[in-house]
């Protein structure tokens, strides 16, 4: 019994960091996008975007309406493409004033298609490295 224990708490904390923890890098994070997109959970991809917290905005409701845009508009693409089979990091690239960053990736999906993706990050207030999918 106890050996069944031990292994659940294993597994759950192998869920609970795969699309939020291990570590705050450019490439660390842009790994745990991927993740997040391969197992499609679109609000752990969303957890990782950088936001502006404006005040009177109701951060919650806000993350959830875009995980489900994102879920919309990715599950048509993805589904297309049978998923996401691997990736992996292909470079890494910090600006000067150490605030923005660029990860290159390799996606491979199911159907056999590949593509180079780079994921532009940036420090949040807090200087955690978080998605930058602003202009």
């Amino acid at each position: 019994m106890k050996k069944m224990c031990v292994a659940a708490a294993m597994a759950a904390m192998l869920m609970f960091s795969a699309c939020g923890g291990g570590g705050n890098t450019p490439t660390k994070v842009a790994e745990q996008a991927a993740k997040c997109m391969q197992d499609k959970d679109y609000e752990g991809f969303v957890d990782l975007m950088y936001v502006e917290n404006e005040e009177g905005k109701d951060l919650e409701s806000e993350k959830k309406m875009v995980a489900g845009m994102l879920q919309a508009k990715a599950e048509s693409s993805l589904n297309e493409k049978q998923g996401i089979q691997s990736y992996e990091v292909t470079s890494e690239e910090i600006s000067e004033d150490g605030e923005t960053a660029k990860v290159g990736m390799k996606v491979v999906y199911a159907n056999g298609e590949e593509d180079d993706e780079t994921m532009k990050l940036r420090k949040d207030a807090d200087g955690n490295w978080k998605l930058d999918i602003g202009k």
